[in-house]
């Protein structure tokens, strides 16, 4: 049987909850974040929203089905004051949803949450890296390249508009993104084993912050 064809396309608002539901979808190690997030809504407003705010600095690309079904994704922010103000912007809805009882799930999810903020990771200096990104495959769109294809995309517009490099953090699990990343170029920033996933994984896991200089052999 051939393999399902992807086309890919640049991100708009309208494909807020079919990000939102590959993000949750993927976000633990490849697998449904239900297990450390039981918040749907709070998860899409922490991790897709701010992306797609206006005047947030966002970028991104989709890769889909023939049909129009959104099986993966790059997301990233080209600024990174611009895009704390998007992230920012929601917190004043998201608590009066908390303490009305209208965010199923964000309770729980708060634990993640506290303990991210106990065990983070250093960044490369924002003004040489200020863009990130987050790149999500559903299962069934893994090994047909349309990660390499995104993350081509994505890097081939940062360039575009003179970004001077580009950030992101992943895990020493998430081999097949490692991989990826250092064929594009992509090395490792700094890492550390933190006890972050302990709850959910039984063990420290090794955080990786990987950078990519954009400026190397620009005129």
């Amino acid at each position: 049987m051939a393999a399902p064809t992807l086309t890919l396309r640049p991100v708009v608002p309208a494909d807020r909850q079919a990000l939102a539901r590959v993000a949750y979808e993927t976000a633990y190690f490849g697998e449904s974040a239900a297990r450390f997030f039981p918040s749907r809504p709070l998860f899409a407003a922490l991790w897709v929203a701010p992306y797609l705010t206006p005047g947030g600095g966002g970028l991104g690309f989709v890769a889909e089905r023939e049909g129009g079904e959104v099986v993966g994704y790059i997301l990233g922010s080209v600024d990174p004051r611009r895009y704390s103000l998007a992230l920012a912007g929601q917190v004043p809805g998201l608590l009066g949803r908390l303490v009305t009882g209208r965010l199923p799930g964000a309770w729980p999810s708060l634990r993640y949450l506290l303990r991210s903020t106990l065990y983070g990771v250093p960044h490369p200096p924002a003004d040489l890296y200020p863009a990130h990104l987050h790149l999500n495959l559903l299962a069934s769109a893994r090994g047909l390249g349309a990660g390499g294809a995104l993350l081509d995309a994505y890097l081939s517009e940062l360039r575009a508009r003179r970004v001077p490099g580009v950030q992101l953090s992943t895990t020493r699990r998430n081999v097949a993104a490692l991989h990826l990343y250092e064929r594009r170029g992509f090395r490792v920033w700094a890492a550390r084993r933190t006890p972050l996933w302990t709850p959910w994984t039984g063990q420290a896991e090794e955080q990786v912050t990987m950078a990519l200089d954009l400026t190397r052999g620009r005129a």
